[in-house]
């Protein structure tokens, strides 16, 4: 009885991890190097840091989010709302 109810934890435990790591991951698109070099160029250009624009090129999206935040001071929901559109 004991290991049914550990069983069963186990894999609840599991599928809300795997939920929310699904939730977390937006769908970004890959791109080529050149690609990622020619946005890289055109964000920094608009006033973005290196680093920020090099995360976004890359579509690491917590990693761009958490520079900016360090870089500016806003806070998270005004991160997601700059970086997310620029990942697209």
């Amino acid at each position: 009885m004991i290991l049914w109810v550990g069983i069963v934890l186990i894999a609840i435990g599991l599928l809300i991890g795997l939920i929310l790591v699904s939730i977390g991951r937006r769908s970004i698109p890959m791109r080529s190097p050149e690609e990622q070099a020619r946005l890289r160029e055109q964000l920094i250009a608009s006033g973005l840091s290196p680093r920020v624009a090099e995360y976004i090129a890359q579509g690491k999206r917590l990693e761009a989010i958490k520079a900016y935040r360090d870089e500016t001071g806003q806070s998270l929901k005004e991160a997601v709302r700059f970086i997310d559109p620029l990942l697209q």
